[in-house]
């Protein structure tokens, strides 16, 4: 789907809810939008800085105590202790020295293996309180602030946000954004009722370059391999379905199309929708510039990181016809979204095609449209 000036200029809709039938996707279909979690968990955050709640600045141990002492593994493999902890910046930023076990960090990997951390993308039995000890217990991959690692940080700002609040993220969610939105769908623990609605998620049995052939269902857990980083990750599509799985303010979120489309409307008119403000306009810009420098980030050249978003800063350097200072993420199930302040365009792209559908399928609908132009 794609608009421009809040007005559809394209929409379709393609495939069936599951391999095997020829029930077509529909609008009020389910989508675990994996890491598209992370700008309204971002969005949560910066709800609270407004309120003086918590600090950008503030270290992260002032809401989470076992992230006080942390360590850091350097490229030798030695571990000293961090200068400090990471403050709620540098969460929002992925600067705070936390990685994603899909990463495939070297100098990383086998800690969080072994202390069984979690991506908030399978083991639906762990607690938020389990999921930061485990993490707050394996190392730093560099001292806060000195570089750039996609990583489990928007999980840790969930945590502390959970913990400022004294209610879940997904009340949270609810309550300050999805509410006032009137956002029916955001969800992370779905109920019963709506459980039929979700699109099953599917991996290519055969991955040539970077399109998929032959898709399979994923039935969950399964390691699925991530050819950005020749890592490996753990999906459980039925997490999305459990009541105790914590709400993992990185990837555990659930939604419509329509209902992340208004909640990224919202984004565009700088904190506002329908008359209803959800954040200043001045704070929305605050996380709308580029916030990492010239630090070399997941997306390649020309991209550099927000406070909650990926940012194009060069698009030649990036090879994109998207204008410098468009913005967005995606998700591994298979999930993108970006928008476009020059031209007031707001794109996104919605399949559960891990992780084909996240990569080359999305970006090759952003290429078309303004190619088009």
């Amino acid at each position: 789907m794609i608009l421009q000036d809040g007005r559809p200029v394209y929409s379709r809709s393609v495939g069936v809810r599951e391999v095997g039938s020829t029930a077509p996707i529909g609008a009020n279909d389910m989508f675990r939008v994996a890491s598209m979690t992370k700008a309204v968990t971002s969005v949560a955050a910066m709800i609270l800085v407004e309120q003086g709640k918590i600090g950008l600045d503030d270290p992260v141990s002032q809401f989470l105590p076992e992230f006080a002492k942390l360590r850091v593994r350097g490229p030798d493999g030695a571990e000293g202790p961090a200068n400090r902890p990471p403050t709620i910046r540098e969460l929002l930023t992925h600067t705070a020295g936390l990685s994603y076990n899909f990463i495939n960090n070297a100098r990383l990997v086998d800690a969080y293996r072994d202390a069984r951390v979690t991506d908030g993308l399978d083991q639906p039995e762990v607690t938020t309180a389990e999921a930061m000890q485990r993490l707050a217990s394996v190392p730093l991959g560099y001292q806060p602030g000195t570089g750039w690692e996609y990583s489990l940080a928007t999980d840790v700002l969930g945590a502390v946000i959970e913990k400022v609040t004294g209610t879940s993220l997904e009340s949270f969610v609810t309550e300050r954004i999805a509410k006032p939105l009137r956002i029916e769908s955001f969800v992370f623990n779905a109920p019963e009722t709506v459980r039929s609605r979700f699109v099953q998620v599917t991996r290519p049995a055969q991955v040539t370059g970077a399109l998929g052939t032959g898709y399979v269902p994923v039935m969950g857990p399964e390691a699925v391999p991530f050819p950005p980083t020749k890592g490996t990750a753990r999906l459980d599509p039925n997490r999305a379905f459990s009541p105790t799985a914590y709400n993992s303010g990185g990837a555990g979120m659930s939604a419509t199309i329509g209902d992340y489309v208004r909640f990224l409307q919202m984004l565009q008119n700088e904190g506002e929708l329908d008359g209803v403000r959800v954040l200043r306009a001045e704070t929305v810009r605050q996380m709308t510039q580029n916030a990492t420098g010239n630090m070399p980030t997941i997306r390649g050249p020309g991209w550099g990181f927000t406070l909650g978003f990926g940012i194009l800063t060069d698009p030649a350097a990036a090879k994109s016809r998207l204008p410098a200072g468009s913005y967005g993420w995606g998700g591994i199930y298979g999930t993108q979204f970006w928008i476009d302040p020059t031209n007031r365009v707001i794109g996104i792209v919605m399949t559960q095609t891990a992780i084909i559908g996240s990569g080359p399928i999305s970006n090759a609908v952003r290429e078309a449209f303004y190619a088009a132009d």
